[in-house]
């Protein structure tokens, strides 16, 4: 990991890669390589040397076990890595063999990575709930029968609505489940805790938190997880807009109809400003007033946009003023991105999940055998 994080740098920075972040002219280049190569030699040794202590004494029992989805997810993420390391380098390797540079871009890491992801937010249900060493048929059906089930109609209502994007329904179906895993594993640890305790069901759901902050904490960082990929998955209903218009007219995207009312251009020492002004109509109804602006930069002679976002909790708006005209014209674009907003409630989520597992667990004595006991009571009941 470290021997790519310095490679990709190295490509970045030393310009072999066309980007805004390589160094200006320097004689760096040399020593970045010269050390990119003596960490990889380095490692490499280091790796050969001690590959007999990397053996595991232990053998799989069972391709259905908490230790194959590890090991699978392993593998799946290695060849994750792998398609975003040949993308990368594409490029480099077409140009010193044919002398052409063949560009690489999103749509080959969108084909390749996109199932990938779906694949591992599927093990994120699938992983954590199988048993360790082999898991039976019957604690299979048990576990999994129940958000399969609820994952299907899902998707039976996603199609009934007309959705048809594949990637979409397979991401939202399988988000259905994940979620569904969770909730079920909560659900049957809370019952549990209540026949053995007889506390009522917020408190024993509380208690089971506080006892298990690591698995039930981790159960939430994966539903962090989840919310991620609907956020993602909203990229596949995007769309954007681009419209001339005078002063009275409209524009629509979807839903949204946005009317163009005035133009202005301010100037101050360092700048002139063209600000717009629209009005934002949402199934008929007025829902914002935008400005959209443009600066011109006297001294750097460039201009730049500033973005408008009218942003909720389902979608995004932005608006951009991409070309003031004299005769107070305007050309807009306008994007439409649908969940963005998924993808920032998910980081807190995470957040929260790694903070209850941060938690320190509770001193004092060790458990009694009474305790243990009922333990391993609340274990089968759940089981």
């Amino acid at each position: 990991t470290y021997t790519l994080c310095i490679f990709g740098t190295f490509i970045t920075r030393s310009g072999v890669i066309s980007s805004v972040h390589a160094f200006a002219l320097s004689n760096i280049g040399p020593m970045f390589a010269g050390f990119l190569i003596f960490i990889i030699l380095v490692s490499a040794y280091l790796v050969i040397k001690r590959l007999p202590l990397l053996k595991s004494d232990q053998h799989f029992e069972s391709v259905i076990s908490r230790e194959s989805a590890f090991l699978i997810n392993n593998l799946v993420f290695l060849g994750a890595c792998f398609a975003v390391l040949w993308g990368t380098i594409f490029p480099i390797v077409s140009e010193a063999i044919r002398g052409v540079k063949v560009t690489v871009g999103a749509p080959f890491f969108n084909s390749v990575n996109v199932p990938i992801g779906l694949f591992l937010l599927f093990l994120t249900g699938v992983g954590p709930l199988v048993a360790w060493r082999k898991t039976s048929p019957r604690l299979l059906k048990k576990i999994f029968l129940r958000p399969t089930l609820i994952s299907l109609l899902g998707l039976v209502i996603m199609l009934i609505a007309g959705m048809r994007h594949f990637y979409a329904l397979v991401s939202f179906t399988l988000a259905i489940f994940v979620t569904a895993t969770i909730v079920d594993e909560f659900h049957r640890g809370a019952r549990a805790r209540m026949k053995t305790n007889q506390e009522s069901y917020p408190v024993a759901l509380w208690h089971l938190l506080l006892k298990n902050k690591r698995r039930y904490g981790g159960y939430i960082v994966h539903f962090g997880i989840v919310v991620l990929f609907i956020g993602f998955t909203g990229q596949a209903f995007g769309t954007d807009s681009e419209a001339k218009l005078k002063f009275g007219e409209s524009m629509n995207i979807r839903n949204y109809t946005l009317t163009y009312r005035d133009l202005r251009q301010l100037e101050d020492p360092n700048k002139i400003v063209w600000k717009a002004k629209m009005d934002v109509y949402k199934n008929g109804k007025k829902i914002d007033t935008i400005y959209p602006n443009k600066h011109f930069y006297k001294v750097q002679q460039q201009p730049t946009t500033e973005v408008v976002l009218h942003s909720t909790l389902l979608e995004d708006l932005y608006v951009v003023l991409v070309q003031p005209n004299e005769d107070n014209s305007a050309l807009f674009k306008v994007y439409l991105n649908p969940l963005v907003n998924w993808v920032w409630i998910a980081g807190l989520i995470v957040t929260l999940g790694t903070f209850i597992i941060l938690l320190p667990e509770e001193k004092g004595k060790a458990p009694s055998r009474k305790q243990i006991a009922k333990k391993r009571k609340v274990s089968k009941v759940m089981a």
